[in-house]
């Protein structure tokens, strides 16, 4: 089951993502500056849950375009309790995810991370579409981009992040 995550739940989704990455990765840190500092989109921060247990999490927030007023989501972070992986959580978070930005009216969905996983949702390489990847991201191949009006031109630059994903 998927729903949108309450602010009761964050202490279990920082659980999540502290297991889920590990205790070396940063991802809590950024959960929490990316929700505190406004950036997320609340009714676009979503937990899965195994049976009444928050079992994963992912959320969206905006990005920037240089040079352009425009603001872009992204789906970031997204983490599964170990245990339960490969059990369909992180394919139900994406899919709700690619919904929610739908509903909103937005054009695209952008996400760092493997292109083996998130091309199976309709995700490919952001560059070969015009949208540059910042130089905080880790490889080129790994920034993509969900396509979800196949109607409207796409903006074209360098995508820039938000503070907290910068540190």
């Amino acid at each position: 089951m998927i729903r949108v995550a309450a602010d009761e739940d964050w202490t279990a989704i920082l659980e999540v993502h502290r297991l889920a990455f590990g205790a070396e990765q940063d991802v809590p840190r950024l959960c929490e500056e990316l929700r505190d500092g406004g950036f997320v989109v609340s009714f676009l921060s979503f937990v899965s849950l195994d049976g009444s247990r928050i079992a994963g999490h992912t959320m969206s927030s905006w990005v920037e375009v240089e040079g352009s007023d425009r603001r872009l989501l992204q789906l970031s972070p997204l983490g599964v309790l170990p245990e339960l992986q490969r059990r369909g959580h992180g394919s139900a978070l994406v899919r709700a995810s690619l919904d929610g930005a739908r509903e909103l009216g937005e054009q695209l969905l952008l996400v760092e991370g493997s292109p083996a996983y998130y091309g199976r949702f309709g995700f490919v390489r952001a560059d070969e579409l015009g949208l540059l990847p910042p130089p905080e991201a880790l490889y080129d191949w790994a920034f993509q981009v969900a396509v979800l009006d196949e109607g409207v031109e796409l903006p074209q630059g360098r995508v820039v992040y938000p503070e907290p994903f910068r540190h």
